[in-house]
C-alpha cells in the first residue's frame, strides 16, 4: 500500500525489460522496426486474436498492410475508442474520428491500445507468412482468412449475421 507510483513503474520497466530478451530486440532492429512500433502491432493482435498461430498470421496481415499503406481497419483500436467492446461494429463506429481509428488513419494508431502479452510481441517480431489480405472472427471466435476482398465479403455475409 505504501508504494509509491514511481516504484511501480521501475518494476514494470524492469519486467518488460527482462521479458523483452536481447534476441528479440535484435530481431525488431533486424526488421527495421522501434520497440515501440512492435509494442503498438503487438497490442492490436493480442485483442484480434487468441491463438498464438492466428496472431503470427495476422501479423504478416498487417505488416504487409502497413508496407502499402492499406488501413489496417483493426476492430480492436475501435473498441479502444469506444471504451467497451462491441462484438459487431457499425459503420458510424469505424467513422469516429481519433488518431488510434485505424479505420480512417493508414499507419499503426498512435500507441499501444493494451498491455499486450509476450507471446503477442512475438506474433509482431515472427509473422507467419500467408497469402492473406483480410481476416474477421466469428461469434465463437474462430478466425476466417481470405485472400480476396471479394472473398472476405463473402465470409462476412456467411459468418457475420
Amino acid at each position: 500500500k505504501e508504494t509509491t507510483a514511481e516504484a511501480i513503474i521501475k518494476k514494470m520497466l524492469k519486467n518488460f525489460d527482462e521479458k523483452l530478451s536481447v534476441g528479440l530486440r535484435q530481431k525488431a532492429e533486424q526488421a527495421g522496426r522501434s520497440i515501440f512500433e512492435i509494442v503498438t502491432m503487438a497490442s492490436l493482435l493480442e485483442k484480434e486474436a487468441a491463438s498464438d498461430q492466428d496472431r503470427r498470421l495476422i501479423a504478416d496481415v498487417f505488416w504487409r498492410r502497413l508496407e502499402v499503406g492499406w488501413a489496417l481497419e483493426s476492430c480492436a483500436t475501435i473498441n479502444y475508442i469506444l471504451g467497451v467492446p462491441k462484438a459487431r461494429l457499425s459503420i458510424d463506429d469505424t467513422r469516429i474520428p481519433s488518431p488510434y481509428n485505424t479505420y480512417l488513419n493508414a499507419g499503426l494508431p498512435l500507441g499501444p491500445i493494451n498491455n499486450p502479452s509476450i507471446s503477442s510481441i512475438k506474433a509482431a517480431l515472427n509473422p507467419l507468412e500467408n497469402d492473406y489480405c483480410c481476416f474477421l472472427s466469428t461469434d465463437q471466435g474462430e478466425m476466417i482468412f481470405s485472400k480476396t476482398v471479394e472473398e472476405h465479403n463473402r465470409n462476412k455475409s456467411i459468418y457475420l449475421k
